[in-house]
């Protein structure tokens, strides 16, 4: 398989004269530094000096599209609507489980998966700090799973994966975080993004066919099957075809490249880096107190036996060091330890470089109250406000937002102004609702102001949580500017994804 892919999809590039090697246009600009060509930040919209080629955001950024994500052989675990009944659905989640867990399975797949959900059910302690159970769980999703499994509610099970309690969302493409072309060490990402479902909810329109408020994503690293500027030459020869089968199957030749477990291309086998879960169903505290929870799993096989084992949120301190934190009596966490990060590490964070972020500080979760005005916002301690600017001295609130903003809790609430989701729970025939933050006007994102072709036409203004300031997002404006310098030969990343994890 891996010899036949490689050939097919590298023969065909170098036909059309478009590998690496090949000479590409100049980017506009040649010769300037990078930041000269727009900002190294997202304090404002991105100046992307590329129109061309145009990028199609549907087919080749962000692919929601009901012909895809309801692809009645690809999403399915047994197949189902394949030419062949065998078939495991490439897209469904059970097949991506089975091989992560290292092409296991069922059996197999099973332990693997009921191993990572039990994680939630008790209390874990990572980098140090305990991240609660979210007893939810049990009864809303694994108890029932098990049920329609035919499964009793303990002992072992052998998990119906055609009743996977998780609906695709999107297949989305992230080579935006490929950095160099030539020297980074992976050509971007891809990912999938699941959203969690009441199986006892399927047929009730009034909630979405069971939609929770909950979203799973599998993270991959794109693999070197491929260089970086050949990925994004098939991203884009996606937007060649129309929607149906024959767009389904170019875009599954490039999720094989990456999902498949094949040791002999990929180190241990699979190129997941990570998985990443956001909800609010599984808290079982009163509506008003429920917090939203952001968790982060990586794959672990050094015992002989792979699972997916939590892992810290990157960028992302524990928020009971905050000060609108978590009310909580350990001294361990102290609002000053983030005073004193911010305020001495200000000229890195205003370039968006939180290297020196204590490790200590790192949770195992981000957390942030559900109830309307209760979000959290990293702020200074009530100690320390009379260090910003407004009062009287050096520290800007712009800082504290460009920190905020990479934080996972920052980015998916207050310093956005979403509401948890960049990629929205969807009904089963509903295409899934994309932030604001990520796709200013759904599919017309990318279209570009007349008067200054290099700066999108729509873009949010979310209101500052701290100094009432405005900035404008569009972030897929940004990932199509890399997209479009890859595709023009032009090795340098043009701007952070600051925010866009």
């Amino acid at each position: 398989m891996k010899a036949s892919w490689s050939k097919s999809l590298l023969s065909m590039a170098a036909g059309l004269g478009v590998l690496a090697g090949c000479g590409g246009e100049s980017a506009p600009g040649a010769g300037k530094n990078p930041s000269e060509l727009g900002t190294l930040g997202q304090k404002v919209l991105p100046a992307c000096p590329f129109t061309t080629p145009v990028i199609n955001m549907d087919k080749e950024l962000v692919v929601r599209d009901l012909t895809v994500v309801n692809d009645s052989c690809r999403t399915q675990f047994n197949g189902t609507g394949c030419a062949s009944p065998s078939s495991r659905g490439k897209w469904s989640f059970g097949y991506l489980m089975s091989q992560i867990a290292g092409n296991k399975d069922a059996v197999g797949t099973s332990e693997f998966v009921l191993n990572w959900l039990s994680t939630w059910q008790t209390t874990q302690v990572v980098n140090g700090h305990q991240v609660a159970a979210r007893g939810g769980i049990t009864t809303r999703l694994i108890n029932t799973w098990r049920a329609k499994s035919g499964c009793a509610t303990t002992g072992p099970c052998t998990l119906d994966f055609n009743q996977a309690p998780f609906r695709l969302l999107a297949i989305i493409n992230r080579i935006d975080l490929s950095g160099n072309a030539y020297g980074s060490a992976s050509p971007g990402e891809m990912r999938f993004v699941f959203g969690f479902v009441d199986l006892n909810k399927l047929s009730d329109a009034a909630s979405n066919n069971g939609a929770m408020k909950g979203t799973v994503i599998f993270e991959y690293k794109l693999t070197q099957h491929l260089n970086t500027f050949d990925w994004a030459y098939y991203w884009h020869q996606l937007a060649n075809y129309p929607f149906g089968e024959s767009y389904n199957g170019a875009l599954q030749q490039l999720t094989d490249l990456v999902t498949t477990y094949d040791p002999s291309w990929i180190p241990g086998g699979s190129a997941i880096s990570q998985v990443r879960t956001n909800e609010i169903e599984f808290d079982t505290a009163s509506l008003a107190n429920r917090a939203w929870e952001l968790r982060e799993q990586v794959r672990d096989c050094s015992s002989g036996v792979c699972v997916l084992r939590p892992d810290t949120v990157k960028l992302t301190p524990d928020s009971r060091y905050n000060r609108g934190g978590e009310e909580q009596t350990d001294p361990a966490y102290m609002g000053t330890n983030l005073d004193d990060y911010l305020l001495n590490n200000a000229s890195l964070i205003d370039q968006e470089d939180l290297a020196t972020l204590p490790a200590h500080m790192v949770g195992g979760a981000s957390r942030s109250k559900g109830a309307l005005g209760q979000q959290l916002v990293w702020d200074l301690s009530s100690m320390a406000q009379g260090a910003y600017e407004p009062n009287g001295g050096s520290f800007k609130t712009a800082t504290r937002h460009s920190f905020a903003l990479q934080t996972c809790g920052g980015c998916h609430y207050a310093e956005t102004g979403t509401s948890n989701f960049h990629v929205a729970p969807r009904g089963i025939n509903q295409m899934t609702q994309l932030s604001g933050f990520l796709a200013a006007s759904g599919s017309d994102s990318l279209m570009p102001n007349a008067s200054d072709v290099s700066k999108p036409l729509y873009y949010i203004s979310p209101t500052d949580p701290v100094d009432g300031e405005t900035r404008q997002y569009n972030d897929l404006w940004r990932r199509k500017c890399e997209m479009q310098r890859l595709l023009n030969f032009w090795t340098t990343p043009l701007f952070k994804p600051s925010g866009a994890h």
